[in-house]
């Protein structure tokens, strides 16, 4: 898992559910090395720390190395660059601010029937129509895209992530970041913003407690 200093770590588990939800797009990492990029659906309420399900091409021989293994996938939330410029403070050195979670859990393969039923929540989660979306995805072409994929269950032993936000500078340091960001014409950057606001940095109040995973 990745290195965290206390000050940095996510509230608690479901702050991590909700981050992990909202970007769920996740690298999946087996050993012998091997990664794959995926979209992922988070079932929170399953297992004790929650339990992930995705899908790989048949093609795709990563999924062969995966049932009963232990895999790592990290989801990558905004990052930017921050400038040294941006800070009151006097002395301050160009960085780099993100924020990141990780799960560590046990993979296993999917019947068909198990991965299309979680495929079609999957779909549900990101079409705000899904009859019509349903209609590109005639019955006989689902069944036929079914046979091309692997569905994979993670089930998660241990989540952590870290919000590196500039939680320790100034309130000044931190409202001129978030000036410098929220006016930067970059996406990347207008979403680091927005993160630093739900976690009220920039206006020097954030509320944290122990993180319970």
């Amino acid at each position: 898992m990745l290195y965290c200093p206390p000050h940095m770590a996510f509230a608690n588990k479901n702050t991590l559910h909700d981050f992990i939800t909202q970007h769920s797009f996740g690298t999946l990492v087996s050993t012998p090395f091997f990664c794959s990029h995926l979209p992922w659906l988070l079932q929170r309420d399953e297992g004790e720390h929650g339990v992930l399900y995705g899908h790989l091409a048949w093609q795709n021989p990563h999924w062969q190395q995966l049932d009963k293994q232990q895999v790592l996938i990290t989801f990558t939330g905004p990052q930017a660059y921050i400038s040294p410029r941006w800070y009151q403070s006097q002395k301050a050195v160009p960085t780099w601010n993100y924020a990141v979670a990780q799960v560590l859990g046990q993979a296993e393969l999917l019947d068909d029937s198990v991965t299309s039923a979680r495929l079609a929540q999957q779909v549900a989660q990101y079409e705000p129509d899904e009859a019509a979306a349903l209609l590109k995805m005639p019955e006989q072409y689902q069944q036929q895209l079914a046979r091309g994929i692997v569905g994979v269950k993670v089930t998660i032993s241990e989540l952590g992530g870290k919000l590196k936000l500039g939680q320790h500078r100034s309130v000044a340091d931190q409202q001129g970041v978030f000036a410098a960001l929220s006016n930067n014409a970059q996406p990347e950057a207008q979403a680091l913003a927005m993160l630093m606001q739900q976690m009220q940095l920039g206006n020097g109040r954030i509320e944290r407690q122990s993180a319970k995973t």
